[in-house]
Parts: C-alpha cells; sequence; structure tokens
C-alpha cells in the first residue's frame, strides 16, 4: 500500500512562525498529550517548515497511521490523521485447533488488537516458512488473506505443508580412524535407515535449522577420540527438488590421536590452590584425551568453588599441544570473582499455582549466601510436586556481589475429570469415574473421589491431602471408602476410613502416622473351619518413615525413594497383627551419556507379617498377602500368586475348582525396567520389564516372575 503525506501549508516561507493553538484530529490509539510530546513544540513556539516536517515524521514513525496532513487555520495548527486499521481477528486454517494455539500463532506473532501493517503481515508469514523448514518441510505454502470493514482488519491465514526433504546417503570423505556410522550418530541431520518410525532410528528427514551445527559435531565427535587437530568441512547438501531425496557430503582431516600428559588446575585470585579435587577429575594423565570429560571436569571444578558462594566462577581449560609426542597438557585456569548473595527471589509464570506454594519448595532466600547445591535441590523439589511440566532457575547477575534467582515454571495439568468402561473375562464390564486435583486452586492442597464398578467390584472413595498445612512442615490427611469385591471364593465388603499427620524431616524426609478404622465384612461361598462367614472391624496405627531426592513427579531420571512402615492392629477390635511394608525404588536417565532418552529403573518391595495364620478372625484373608498383577507380578492375575490351602496333600478347590488360597505373611516382589519415549509429543514411554517375586507362610518358597514390555 503507498502511503501518502500530505502536507498543506497556508504559509510555506522559510522563516518561522508561531500558532496560537496546536490542534490533533482523528487520534484514537495516540492520547494528545503523547502527541505533543512527539511533536517537541506546543502554542507560542515559533516554528519553521523543516521544524514542522521533522514532527510529522516522527509522528509517522510511530506505525500507526497511514495519512498525516497539516494545516494553517487562522493561526491554529491542526494535525489531522488517518489511523491505520486494526486487526479484530485471526484465523488459521489448514491445521487443528491444538497446532494452532500451540505452535503456530505464537509463532506468527500477530494477535487480535494490533495495528495492520503489511511488512509485519510479510515478516509473518516467513516466520511460519522457515518453522515448517526446521521441521523438514520445504515448499510450504502460507498465504494471509487480509477483509477491510468499518477500519478493522480479519485476518485469515492458510497453512499448506509441503514435502520432507529426506537424506539417502551421508559420505564423511577422510574417515578412517572412526567408522562413519559411529560419526553419523552424533549429527543432527543422518541419513535414513531402515525402520526409521522406530525409537532410536533415522527416518533421514532433513533439519535444515541443524545443518550449521553438524560440521561442529563431528569435530566435537572427533575430539571425544583425541583428534584435537580434526578439521571438518561445512556440509555439502545436494537435493533432488523432483524427488525430494538428498545427499550430504562432508571432508574430513583427521589429524593425530593426542594422550593426556599432565593435569592441573590454577587458582589465580587465591592464596591457596583446590586441594584434593585433582584425584576426582575423569580425564588424568596417561588417559586418551576426551573433550566430553574435560567438559565434565570444567563442571566439577566449578560446583565445587560455587558450592561457597562463588556463584560467577570462571574455569578455563589451558590446552598445549606436543605435536611430536601427540601428548596435551591441560591446566584449569579458576577464577574465584566474589561471593554471591540472593538479592530476591522471583516467581514467574505461574498463572494458577500461588506464589507461595512454589516459594516454600525454594531452599534459597533473599540475604542467602548462593549455595550451586541448593538451587540444584530446590529444582527437583519443584519437580517432585508434580504440578509443573518444566521448571527453570535461571540466575540473573545485579552486581559482582548480588544475583536474582528467577523462577519460571510450565505448568501441567493437576486435575483429572475420567470417566472410562471396560471389559474382562474375570471382572465382566468395567466403569470408572474419577475428579481429582493435586493443586487445588493453585494452593497445593489435593482431593480425591472415585467410583468403579464391575461385577466383582465396587468401590467409592473420598480423600483430601495438605502435604504443608499453613506453609507449614506438617501434613495432613483425611480419606473414606466404602467397598464390595467378589474374590473366586469369597466376598468381602469394607467400610472404614483414616486420618494421617506428618512431618518433614530435612529436604527429603518425612513422617507420618495414620489412623485408620474398617469394618469388613467376609462372606465364603464354601465356609468351612478355616474360611468362616463373619464380620470383623480394625483399628490400626502406621508410623512410616519415607525418603524422596527424585528429580520429577511422573518421570523421575535421577534419585531414589524409600518408605518403611509398621502397621499395628488390634486395640481390642477383631483384626490383630503387625506388619512391615519396605519399599524402595531407582532411577537412572542415560540421556547425557549417550543422547537418548533411556530411563533405567529398579522397584522392590519387602512385606512381612506377624500373625496367627490359622485364625481367620484375627487376620482375615482380606488383610493376608498376595501378589500378582500390575503393582507387582505382571501378567498374572491380580492376588493370584499366593500359597494354597491344601487337603491330602493336593491343592484344595472348590467345587467350581478355583484354588483355595490362604494368602501369606511374607512377601517379595521387585522389577527392573528399561524405559524409553514412544510418542515425545504426548509424553508416552514404553517399558522393557523383568519382575520376579516370591511369597508363603514364614518363608519364600512360592517364586513366579515374568516379563515382556508395557
Amino acid at each position: 500500500m503507498r502511503i501518502i503525506i500530505l502536507l498543506i501549508l497556508t504559509i510555506c516561507c522559510a522563516y518561522a512562525k508561531s500558532y496560537r493553538e496546536v490542534r490533533f484530529e482523528g487520534l484514537m490509539r495516540l492520547s494528545q498529550l503523547s502527541a505533543t510530546e512527539l511533536i517537541g513544540f506546543g502554542a507560542g513556539e515559533e516554528v519553521s517548515a523543516k521544524r514542522l516536517n521533522d514532527a510529522i515524521k516522527t509522528l509517522y514513525d510511530q506505525s500507526y497511521f497511514t495519512d498525516i496532513s497539516a494545516e494553517d487555520q487562522n493561526g491554529v495548527l491542526v494535525f489531522s490523521f488517518v489511523e491505520k486499521p486494526v486487526i479484530s481477528g485471526v484465523n488459521f486454517t489448514g491445521m487443528s485447533e491444538t497446532e494452532r494455539d500451540e505452535k503456530y500463532l505464537p509463532v506468527f506473532g500477530i494477535k487480535r488488537g494490533e495495528t495492520y501493517d503489511q511488512r509485519k503481515i510479510d515478516a509473518a508469514k516467513k516466520r511460519l516458512i522457515d518453522l515448517s523448514a526446521s521441521e523438514g518441510y520445504y515448499d510450504s505454502l502460507v498465504e494471509v488473506e487480509s477483509e477491510i470493514k468499518d477500519n478493522k482488519v480479519y485476518l485469515t491465514v492458510t497453512y499448506a505443508k509441503g514435502s520432507n526433504i529426506t537424506i539417502t546417503k551421508t559420505n564423511i570423505a577422510g574417515a578412517e580412524a572412526l567408522k562413519p556410522k559411529d560419526l553419523q550418530r552424533s549429527l543432527g541431520n543422518r541419513e535414513r535407515q531402515s525402520l526409521g518410525f522406530l525409537p532410536g532410528r533415522s527416518d533421514g528427514r532433513l533439519q535444515l535449522l541443524e545443518l550449521p551445527n553438524d560440521s561442529a559435531r563431528l569435530r566435537d565427535h572427533y575430539m571425544r577420540y583425541g583428534y584435537l587437530d580434526a578439521d571438518v568441512s561445512e556440509p555439502l547438501l545436494r537435493a533432488d527438488m523432483d524427488t525430494y531425496f538428498a545427499t550430504l557430503d562432508y571432508t574430513v582431516i583427521e589429524g593425530v590421536q593426542y594422550s593426556v600428559s599432565s593435569v592441573s588446575i590454577e587458582v589465580i585470585d587465591k592464596e591457596n590452590t583446590i586441594k584434593g579435587l585433582i584425584e576426582d577429575l575423569r580425564l588424568q594423565p596417561m588417559n586418551r584425551f576426551d573433550i566430553s570429560k574435560m567438559r565434565a571436569d570444567i563442571n566439577t571444578i566449578r560446583e565445587e568453588v560455587a558450592e561457597g558462594g562463588y556463584a560467577f566462577v570462571r574455569v578455563t581449560p589451558d590446552i598445549r599441544k606436543n605435536t611430536d609426542a601427540q601428548t596435551a597438557s591441560i591446566t584449569y585456569i579458576v577464577e574465584y570473582g566474589k561471593q554471591v548473595y540472593i538479592r530476591d527471589v522471583i516467581v514467574s509464570s505461574n498463572t494458577r499455582t500461588l506464589d507461595r506454594v512454589v516459594r516454600r519448595e525454594i531452599y534459597l532466600a533473599p540475604g542467602d549466601l548462593y549455595s550451586l547445591r541448593d538451587a540444584k535441590e530446590s529444582k527437583s523439589a519443584l519437580g517432585r510436586l508434580g504440578y509443573f511440566e518444566t521448571a527453570v532457575l535461571e540466575e540473573i547477575r545485579v552486581s559482582e556481589t548480588q544475583m536474582d534467582l528467577l523462577i519460571t515454571v510450565k505448568e501441567t495439568a493437576t486435575g483429572n475429570l475420567m470417566v472410562g468402561g471396560g471389559y474382562s473375562t474375570y471382572d465382566g464390564f468395567m466403569i470408572n469415574a474419577s475428579i481429582n486435583d493435586r493443586n487445588l486452586f493453585g494452593s497445593g492442597i489435593g482431593y480425591s473421589f472415585g467410583i468403579d464398578t464391575s461385577k466383582r467390584t465396587r468401590k467409592f472413595e473420598l480423600s483430601f491431602t495438605n502435604p504443608r498445612v499453613r506453609d507449614s512442615i506438617y501434613s495432613a490427611s483425611v480419606s473414606f471408602y466404602n467397598s464390595h469385591y467378589e474374590a473366586t471364593t469369597y466376598t468381602r465388603n469394607s467400610l472404614g476410613g483414616s486420618l494421617a499427620v506428618g512431618r518433614r524431616f530435612g529436604r527429603y524426609w518425612n513422617g507420618s502416622i495414620t489412623a485408620n478404622y474398617s469394618e469388613n465384612e467376609n462372606e465364603y461361598d464354601e465356609p468351612d473351619d478355616f474360611y468362616v462367614n463373619g464380620t470383623t472391624t480394625k483399628l490400626s496405627l502406621t508410623p512410616q518413615a519415607s525418603f524422596n531426592n527424585t528429580d520429577d513427579y511422573f518421570t523421575p531420571r535421577s534419585g531414589m525413594t524409600f518408605s518403611q512402615s509398621l502397621e499395628f492392629a488390634g486395640f481390642g477390635e477383631s483384626e490383630e497383627y503387625t506388619r512391615s511394608n519396605t519399599a524402595f525404588a531407582a532411577f537412572y536417565g542415560f540421556e547425557e551419556l549417550i543422547d537418548y532418552d533411556l530411563i533405567l529403573r529398579y522397584r522392590a518391595r519387602l512385606q512381612a507379617v506377624d500373625a496367627d495364620i490359622d485364625d481367620v478372625f484375627k487376620y482375615p484373608i482380606g488383610s493376608r498377602l498376595f501378589l500378582g498383577g500390575a503393582r507387582s507380578i505382571r501378567g498374572y492375575q491380580n492376588s493370584s500368586v499366593a500359597p494354597y490351602r491344601y487337603e491330602n496333600g493336593q491343592v484344595a478347590h472348590d467345587s467350581d475348582d478355583n484354588v483355595r488360597y490362604i494368602g501369606g505373611t511374607l512377601a517379595f516382589n521387585n522389577s527392573i525396567e528399561a524405559s524409553i519415549p514412544l510418542v515425545e509429543e504426548a509424553k508416552l514411554r514404553m517399558a522393557f520389564f523383568y519382575d520376579y517375586g516370591a511369597i508363603g507362610v514364614d518363608n519364600l518358597d512360592m517364586h513366579r516372575s515374568s516379563y515382556g514390555m508395557a
């Protein structure tokens, strides 16, 4: 659109003139006061033609107007404006609502209420095309249609995704010391492999924005194997735009392989060196040089120094090569700087969760001496809440001795309204409905209400939990339940509730005590001396100690959990026993080592009960130990692994040929899992597992195991 600036002056001469009034007409988006400040003069001041022209240019530079004119009306200088139309709506076609809201609309960057500007529209189109190219789609089409009504603009963005360019071959000329297949694993752009759609395989899709970094990745890979002089050319991409197939070429000069001759640490602004740290470094004399180990050692030194409050410590490696001997000496030059204190802790992007819920998990407060360990553990503590998809702690330098700690969180869904159903040969048709929220109104308080019903099961449960009562170290929870369960040989109805109070002990340890009361009605299909019909009541107290230093609520990649509880049932009620429950889990993520999100998990549980196995009122069938099912040994029916009753040396069955279980007093089960991403966008994972369990009465004489994927 051509922009015409019309300047009509009744007096066009070189000398200046003053006006008794300066008036603005047609302003909507700019205030009269702002316009006066922009032109730089007012009534009574002398205004030359040049000064007037400069004022119009300044006003036009605000990008609000398509036309500006100035006119002398009997000694009154009148500025008249025609404002640009305002964008009243942006509509996208060719994509889903989720893609529009989460991916394309933020990149398009033009929102309702902004001034219409064709240059901005053109820039927004280019950003969408660049985004498409970064995802491997080329020749994508982005069209923006503008409809103007009553000085309002309605935009329609049409997006047609292009085609993928597929890398069919990658050539690395000069690669002799290292295998080309190993080198390819370091690239962001790899050639297509068979079954490329599987995790860990390459589909060959070109990632254009990653291409400029691939030469550096190749050189970095060589430096991991000691080739400090390796030189890698820029990538040469040859693409056939008819077939969308491409070949990628590199040229490598490898050089010689270096080993480490010596390692030292030099501190330039402190009297003493860092004692005892050399032995903890991964790169040692006589080792092959490895830049990844050197980076890890730099981080080790930085963490050691930063723990003393030196947040801005600098660690610079000085590598001196001896080409003839093919060795390299490494000196880590350490500059401590000054100790740094926290000026302020700022919480950002928490649209739902209250600031205080975030702050109470942060181990650094204004005025504290900086601690790298406290910063890392604060991030893990936020991850364990399960309220946030991500939590980033950014250290913002204010001065040599002060910093602000900016906590930016991305909230995740903590509430669920779920209605589901299914069918199994054992339970028949199943219907379940639940509503729960771990972070009610952003307060950190959790509640759950659920109903499950099937041919064999009916259960109602309601619970409330406050993990930090009045932001203190104390917790409290209450629950109520009513259940009906039909096993193969008996039916159990339970009605009860529990009350628990707890306390934090340090950052990872928690202690609690739970009081539980229930009435349990047991009815057996074929009662006898052991399977006795009747109602039992239980009152129990359960003290528990637990430990948790994992880094995430949903998918931990580091840390472990441990809990130990003792349930004492009795206190004048019919059920009377003591149950010990020990649980342990450990998690380790391999992404930093192998650049793939593989997580290894190990879980174990040991249960032991001190009870009279022959007294079905003190130790009823519903309180006994059983294994089998998703929470213990997968692949077995729920509660199907347990000691049986014997009659005449044979396993006892009822008239329907169902096994007559007696349950156990001692049980152990554990599992090891390898978890990999399945659909990253949906955060779905797949796990390969091996489960093993053993159960018995007084000893673990029944063993079962299973393996598979889930």
